[in-house]
């Protein structure tokens, strides 16, 4: 029987290595590609039976790859992975030509079934390599923390994270922010409602953070929390994010930066999908 070939394609260094070492341990032969581009480079030389494709990259990013492989390798059967959350993926883009969608981090347990599946269905030439219903993500939102510090070494993020003041509230508390100098949080545990004057407009759950924008504008903040259940909140005060990346390299900022304007895309979409739940404009819906 002959050695599956599989292209692992991802910008991050760290997580090619990874999937490297542990598909090797697999008994695959795994060929890595840095972006798009350098798939293209690669496949023009040799077929796999599996592509693995990250969505963002540079120069190339996964979804025009994986439209170009298609073109090229109508039956390529490809796993898609993110970093971001699944709200900000426009699955109809990638439904009918991903064989599985897999969101960061994945686990051991996961990234086995699925490299297994794939080549599996890849082995039966039968079949589409669309013929397989791909699930449908679940739209948890996801660790939003996560996306905030995505491309943040493991030291970055945890030097990042010590930053942060746990507070523990009871259910009905009010959770105080800082309005004149800004801050933001982190629920580690519980549920907080969030309210615009009286009305609830939103309720954060484990993994969820709010007040990210003071980053930008400290003033920005117009919105009231309570805890509806005990909760446990991590406060990183503004002044404190700000002193961080002085101390660090431009890069990390700038990385910062744009993973902070995509957290806040991210609410206004939830906050849209809200909106149209609660008002039943299905062309909202639609557009969705």
């Amino acid at each position: 029987m002959s050695v599956k070939k599989i292209l692992v394609v991802d910008d991050e260094q760290n997580v090619r290595d990874l999937f490297r070492a542990f598909l090797d341990d697999m008994g695959y032969s795994v060929t890595t590609a840095i972006d798009g581009i350098d798939a293209l480079d690669k496949i023009a030389n040799e077929r796999f039976d599996l592509y693995i494709v990250d969505i963002y990259m540079p120069r190339m990013g996964g979804l025009e790859l994986i439209s170009r492989l298609k073109e090229l390798q109508p039956s390529a059967v490809i796993i898609v992975t993110t970093g971001y959350s699944g709200l900000d993926v426009d699955f109809r883009s990638i439904r009918n030509a991903a064989f599985m969608y897999l969101s960061k981090p994945i686990k051991p347990d996961e990234l086995i079934r699925a490299v297994e599946a794939g080549l599996a269905h890849s082995a039966e030439p039968s079949k589409s390599s669309t013929s397989m219903i791909m699930e449908e993500p679940v739209y948890t939102d996801k660790m939003p923390e996560m996306l905030l510090l995505h491309g943040f070494t493991l030291e970055q993020e945890l030097q990042f994270k010590s930053m942060g003041i746990t507070t523990e509230y009871k259910a009905g508390e009010s959770i105080t922010m800082d309005r004149e100098d800004g801050s933001m949080i982190f629920v580690e545990r519980g549920y907080v409602n969030v309210y615009y004057n009286t009305d609830l407009v939103d309720t954060l759950k484990e993994g969820d953070i709010w007040g990210e924008e003071t980053f930008v504008n400290p003033t920005a903040l117009f919105t009231t929390l309570k805890a509806s259940s005990d909760a446990i909140i991590r406060y990183f005060p503004r002044k404190k994010i700000i002193e961080f990346f002085t101390y660090s390299d431009k890069s990390l900022t700038d990385r910062y930066t744009i993973n902070l304007i995509q957290c806040m895309y991210i609410k206004w979409r939830r906050s849209i999908v809200r909106l149209a739940l609660a008002t039943r404009t299905s062309p909202i819906e639609r557009n969705i």
